[in-house]
């Protein structure tokens, strides 16, 4: 959020957009069925920004800030939830610029949780949770300042497995809106050099803790993993990685056992995984994407295979931190935070900037 918030003081175009959307809430485990029983909506605000510079796909992103109620369909069990939350568009076109790829982190509440006496609901079992939000989205221009807004999106929260139970709630929703343009200031962008220094990168390492409870009424425990990332290719500002990750997990005695005073072996807390990777940075920011399996899992035949979004912000060219979501099947397995060490390429390598 204060990334985004900081591009607005540099920003040349400024975007405020509203919309509504209808949709419904994914029963994606048996148990749901029993409280999902209309159909879901939202209403969403936003505040984005861009500068129009002169070459470059990055060049055209949008970001800023992102604000949704949303009805997820039984307000009496489910009730509502508000997630304010940082929002970045990727163009596919960098010339028309009708069309986005729409991604957004954030915060999101529930009014609604678990609890004693709303016991049916098990999704939710805490008011504060993560929130992403995937989206396409297709702009219609109406005049030079008014611009049509549909989209098709898709918004995931949960808390990410550190209070229990935690299903999550996923909801699709069709979108239609409204979004005003106006151009303030003109701005100079920053040496093409100064951007590529922190935009590539060779071996990446990265240590990671979280915190997590994955039976109601269980221990918290916590989980800690090592990852390496190898960039294979170097030549593109945006790049693919491969790598593995090695964790220790120790809910997984409470995963495997039905009684807390079972104890499984230490080696069944330990999990390794095959991964691919793609990053897209913005300036100090590197949004990552990733999908892999594992090698070693002793709950393999629920959790064979797992993706991961990951934020991570470069304090200088070699360190940084990283906050990140993994999951399986999209349901969220645990928050990971922790700190990057980069080996960067050497500074006299050409870098083309291709997408």
């Amino acid at each position: 959020m204060v990334i985004c918030l900081g591009q607005t003081i540099q920003a040349q175009t400024r975007i405020l957009s509203g919309g509504w959307g209808y949709g419904f809430t994914t029963p994606h485990h048996s148990d749901m069925w029993n409280y999902i029983t209309g159909h879901a909506q939202n209403f969403h605000a936003e505040y984005t920004t861009f500068n129009k510079l002169d070459s470059g796909r990055n060049s055209n992103i949008i970001k800023g800030l992102g604000f949704t109620f949303i009805n997820p369909g039984n307000p009496d069990t489910m009730g509502y939830a508000l997630g304010l939350f940082p929002q970045i568009q990727f163009p596919f076109n960098c010339e028309k610029k009708h069309s986005y790829f729409v991604l957004g982190c954030g915060l999101e509440y529930s009014t609604k949780t678990y609890t004693e006496e709303n016991f049916a609901f098990n999704a939710i079992s805490s008011h504060f949770n993560a929130l992403i939000m995937l989206g396409y989205r297709r702009i219609f221009s109406l005049t030079p300042q008014w611009k049509l807004n549909t989209e098709l999106r898709w918004t995931h929260f949960s808390n990410g497995s550190t209070k229990a139970p935690n299903l999550g709630l996923n909801i699709p929703t069709l979108c239609l809106g409204l979004q005003y343009r106006w151009d303030v200031s003109e701005y100079k962008p920053k040496s093409k050099t100064m951007q590529n220094n922190l935009n590539v990168g060779n071996w990446t390492f990265i240590g990671t803790g979280s915190w997590k409870q994955v039976k109601a009424e269980a221990h918290i425990c916590g989980a800690y993993s090592l990852q390496v990332e190898k960039n294979i290719s170097p030549k593109r500002i945006n790049s693919w990685s491969i790598g593995s990750d090695l964790i220790v997990d120790y809910t997984m005695n409470d995963r495997l056992t039905e009684f807390s005073d079972t104890v499984v072996p230490f080696s069944n807390n330990i999990k390794l995984s095959l991964k691919g990777g793609w990053t897209v940075p913005i300036g100090r920011l590197h949004i990552v994407l990733q999908a892999g399996s594992y090698l070693k899992n002793s709950n393999f035949k629920k959790e064979f295979a797992f993706e991961r979004l990951s934020l991570r912000y470069f304090l200088n060219e070699n360190v940084g931190v990283d906050v990140g979501l993994r999951a399986h099947f999209a349901k969220a397995d645990a928050i990971e935070y922790g700190v990057v060490y980069r080996l960067p390429y050497k500074k006299q390598m050409i870098i083309n900037p291709a997408f």
